[in-house]
């Protein structure tokens, strides 16, 4: 992977991690909406000054927008659900069960029979 593409990779990720458009972070860094999807798409290069400005406007420091995360690293930020699952104590387990199929039978039981509720 080149690093523009690891920098457009991260560029998007953090904008979309913070809700932030195209358009408001152009308005952050003085420059054009078209010019940040011309970025996202690779058919720009920003410079330095515009780099700095992008991450000010994301509330990161410069180089994380050219940090490299490899799969396996992606793979320990997002733990797998089954995973938590596997390791939680049986107790536990049987006591969700059990929450889940009470509200989920109140939740029949009210739809079926609004008028006794």
């Amino acid at each position: 992977m080149t690093l523009q593409q690891i920098f457009i990779i991260n560029l998007k990720k953090k904008r979309k991690e913070r809700g932030i458009s195209q358009m408001i972070l152009s308005r952050m860094c003085d420059t054009t909406s078209n010019y940040i999807g011309q970025i996202e798409m690779g058919r720009r290069i920003p410079s330095f000054e515009k780099i700095e400005k992008i991450a000010a406007a994301l509330k990161i420091p410069s180089h994380e927008l050219f940090a490299c995360e490899t799969a396996e690293k992606q793979k320990e930020q997002k733990p797998n659900t089954k995973d938590h699952l596997q390791k939680m104590p049986a107790n536990v387990k049987k006591e969700i069960i059990a929450r889940l199929t009470a509200s989920m039978k109140k939740d029949i039981d009210t739809s079926l029979n609004p008028q006794s509720y």
